[in-house]
């Protein structure tokens, strides 16, 4: 990591290695400032101290559409679509990456996930691939039945790859002490025992066969009150 642009409790909040530091997570806080690409006029500026502050030169962000299609760029990166110098678009509408940490992506490209208390889910797998999931109410329960962190299970499985095999970390969120779905709270109980997003992942992970589970406490609603998360319940 290099720091050389601003002090670290300006623009990062959280820096952790997880899977015995085979991946390693930042955190931008609110003083970081918007990088939402749909209607940011600075996004260059923002993404560029971002390229500063991590010490990366390429980003692979992913076309949100709240979906639970994951797409797995783990192999080849060509089709990547550049919209800034190193701020790579994948080339569909897609909520989660698969991108590998001994191939073509690895230390050549990060993944960016640019959400607001929405958690991201990342499962391991033995051969160095890594899923990186936008966990929020339509991804992980769609209208269709399906979910992204299930879709994503079935794409290492279709691999080979036995859900025993997979190693599965979920991050900081609005959880449901302060995010209330209203009326779809009480089907979600129903469902999975739970309306925090975090542990109806987590659970669906255990339902698909993997054992090695975490889950990060942290809510960013509550911490958004008083530190320096950025919650879109708290800071709009």
């Amino acid at each position: 990591m290099t720091e050389f642009i601003l002090p670290a409790y300006y623009a990062v909040v959280k820096k952790a290695d997880i899977f015995e530091g085979q991946v390693h997570v930042v955190h931008t806080g609110k003083d970081f400032g918007s990088m939402n690409p749909r209607n940011n006029p600075n996004l260059a500026n923002r993404f560029g101290k971002l390229l500063s502050i991590t010490g990366q030169e390429r980003f692979l962000v992913p076309r949100f559409d709240f979906e639970t299609k994951v797409t797995p760029i783990d192999v080849d990166i060509k089709f990547a679509v550049e919209r800034l110098p190193g701020f790579l678009l994948t080339p569909e509408t897609s909520d989660g990456v698969i991108v590998s940490l001994r191939g073509e992506t690895h230390a050549k490209i990060a993944v960016l996930m640019i959400t607001a208390d929405c958690a991201i889910g990342k499962i391991l797998a033995p051969d160095g691939s890594l899923a990186v999931l936008h966990c929020m109410i339509d991804t992980v329960d769609h209208r269709d039945g399906s979910s992204i962190v299930t879709n994503a299970i079935k794409y290492f499985r279709s691999r080979g790859i036995s859900p025993s095999e997979l190693r599965f970390q979920i991050g900081e969120a609005a959880r449901a002490c302060c995010l209330d779905f209203k009326a779809r709270s009480s089907q979600l109980i129903h469902k999975y025992g739970s309306s925090d997003i975090p542990l109806i992942a987590a659970r669906q992970a255990e339902q698909m066969g993997i054992k090695d589970i975490g889950v990060e406490d942290l809510c960013t609603s509550c911490a958004g009150q008083c530190e320096t998360w950025f919650s879109n319940l708290r800071q709009n």
